[in-house]
């Protein structure tokens, strides 16, 4: 497991001095060991700092990290390889801005595949696709599925864990933010806050990915708990479950972990066949980021 680990000013809980990524080691996914020491990203001989929002992929019989450096300069999506402990090589940083960048597992047609989510003039956020010969050049980029094919989101979309192949075609399932004026939380130091963070489902075509057979039009979990919906006096942000790792036993059991208001790593499970039933075909609006605005309806 990589998570997300936080420091916090000791006269300010709502003021970060640091943010990295922890790294833990489990033999049963339930009861975990953690490292004494954050993950090591070296990088042409130095060490990013401030890394966060870490998913990790198995490829080639390799470990690999992808993840957001948080630079003075813009949020740079970057992959790295495991070399042992908690050292990582970085062997890709990109432009920014861009978080929530997902390796997927397999190669397509010979190339390696990752999800992104850019930041644009929009004021929200979709879900991108792109490929690469070598893991470290990319293109042939394009929309997979914007925040308007979903309808429990109004503000943006993005990748959760790594796409699970399944007989059935690829398991995406990503995160989906809705703003409502409703449910606002003014915090002490005057930060509002009126986002739910829930967890969608998508199924992608094997052979092409970039393909998208359904959606489930009805999330695949919402906040409910108390450690999900939030407590304003200590740093959770209310209303959050965050999809970031998932598991599919040999019973087609899926093992789902997410982060629970912005404070801890939680496990829920589903079978397969019960998150199948619920996809059904979607009608995007647009297949491709090539429409113009006044095309739009």
């Amino acid at each position: 497991m990589a998570f997300r680990c936080d420091v916090f000013k000791p006269d300010n809980n709502f003021a970060l001095r640091h943010s990295g990524t922890g790294f833990a080691v489990s033999d049963d996914g339930i009861q975990w060991q953690v490292f004494n020491e954050e993950i090591q990203f070296h990088y042409n001989g130095t060490n990013l700092l401030w890394v966060n929002d870490a998913r990790l992929t198995v490829i080639e019989e390799r470990l690999y990290l992808s993840f957001c450096f948080n630079s003075m300069h813009g949020e740079r999506p970057g992959i790295a390889v495991w070399t042992g402990g908690v050292h990582f090589e970085v062997i890709y940083l990109g432009v920014p801005a861009q978080r929530n960048l997902i390796l997927c597992p397999d190669k397509i047609c010979g190339n390696y595949w990752r999800l992104e989510r850019p930041h644009t003039k929009r004021s929200v956020s979709d879900i991108w696709i792109s490929l690469s010969p070598d893991l470290k050049y990319w293109g042939d980029a394009e929309l997979l599925l914007g925040v308007e094919d979903v309808a429990f989101a109004n503000v943006k979309i993005g990748g959760g864990p790594p796409p699970i192949k399944t007989h059935a075609g690829y398991l995406m399932i990503f995160h989906a933010v809705d703003n409502d004026p409703a449910r606002t939380i003014s915090y002490p130091n005057g930060t509002r806050w009126q986002s739910r963070y829930t967890a969608g489902v998508a199924l992608l075509d094997s052979a092409d990915p970039k393909k998208v057979i359904g959606i489930s039009h009805t999330p695949l979990l919402v906040p409910e708990t108390e450690y999900e919906t939030g407590n304003i006096d200590v740093f959770w942000r209310e209303n959050v479950v965050f999809p970031c790792g998932a598991i599919l036993d040999d019973d087609e059991m899926l093992k789902l972990y997410y982060g629970a208001g912005d404070y801890s790593v939680c496990i829920a499970s589903i079978h397969l066949n019960d998150i199948l039933a619920s996809i059904s075909p979607v009608s995007r609006h647009a297949q491709f980021a090539v429409i113009s605005p006044e095309n739009f309806v």
